[in-house]
Parts: C-alpha cells; structure tokens; sequence
C-alpha cells in the first residue's frame, strides 16, 4: 500500500484531450513524467498507482499523457480532476537533502535560530530555482528562508524542530 509519506504532489490531471483517452495534466513541479515508474492518484483516499503509455509535451506548463487502461475520452474523464503524485523513490536525488528528506517532509516542524524559536514551517515556495521555507513567526508574520544545507544545522525529527544557522541579516530582506 502507498503512504502519503512516499508521495509528492507533481501536478494536477485538468481534462480528457481528445477522444483516445489522453489527458492533459499541469505540471506544479520540475520532474519529467516520463522518467517516472508510475504517477500516484488518489481515488477514494488511496494512492492507486497509473503507468502511462506515453508523454508528449503540450505546452511549457502541461503534458499531455496516455495511462494504461485508460482508452477513451469517458474513461479519461473519470479520473479528472485528480491530484497527481509522483513516488519520492522515483524523484531525482537532487530534490533530496543527505539524510534523503525533502523540503516538504519539513512542513509543521518548530524553526529554531541561534536557540531562539523563530516559527513553523507553513510552507515550501518551490516555484523558484530555489526552494524557500516559509516560516510563520509566532506574531502571524511569514518570513522567507532558503532551503539550503549550509543554513540547516540540525534536523530532529522526534521533537520535529529544525535549527538553523543564518547570515546575519536574512530575516531582515
């Protein structure tokens, strides 16, 4: 059975394209579909694996693919619009830290900063060549804070805290 925990969010399946059972999916993530084993859907809250047939690029935002089984505008349209998730066994290591976590396994972890608490982790901005945590302080107010080894000092994941050592001045930007 798969987890939430082997999954990431990789796009969104919008609509059936054409009547052969393509569907175009919106990529929110830099991953190439076709590199993958399987892409991850969600039906009746399980994570059911889908192998596709083929990907073809529609345009700078979309794909458009064939899933096996999967042979008419019908069939297609029953699964849209759905969540795609891709495996993180399938993601390239680069998205990875060293101890094989990723930024979004980091969301709802205390910050803490020079032994003082700075916030939560809220979110992971990835829509930009670098990831950004961002922490909600404890006066409601986000701050933004590069996913970069060199700032990560300490990750424990049984208290879920995570330090970080940053350039004077960061939080001031």
């Amino acid at each position: 059975m798969i987890t939430e925990s082997q999954v990431l969010p990789v796009g969104r399946l919008l609509k059936p394209h054409g009547i052969n059972g393509e569907i175009t999916v919106l990529l929110t993530a830099d991953v190439d579909l076709a590199s993958l084993s399987c892409i991850v859907l969600r039906i009746d809250g399980i994570f059911v694996p889908f192998f596709l047939n083929s990907v073809r690029p529609k345009s700078s935002e979309t794909d458009l693919v064939t899933i096996d089984g999967v042979a008419s505008d019908a069939d297609a349209a029953r699964l849209c619009p759905a969540e795609v998730y891709a495996l993180k066994v399938d993601l390239p290591a680069a998205a990875a830290d060293a101890d094989g976590m990723y930024a979004s396994d980091l969301l709802g972890y205390d910050v803490v900063e020079n032994g003082k608490m700075l916030g939560k982790i809220e979110s992971v901005d990835d829509t930009t060549a670098n990831y950004l945590f961002i922490i909600r302080t404890p006066d409601g107010k986000d701050v933004m804070v590069p996913v970069a080894d060199e700032f990560i000092a300490g990750i424990d994941t049984d208290t879920r805290t995570i330090s970080l050592d940053l350039p004077e001045g960061l939080l001031d930007i």
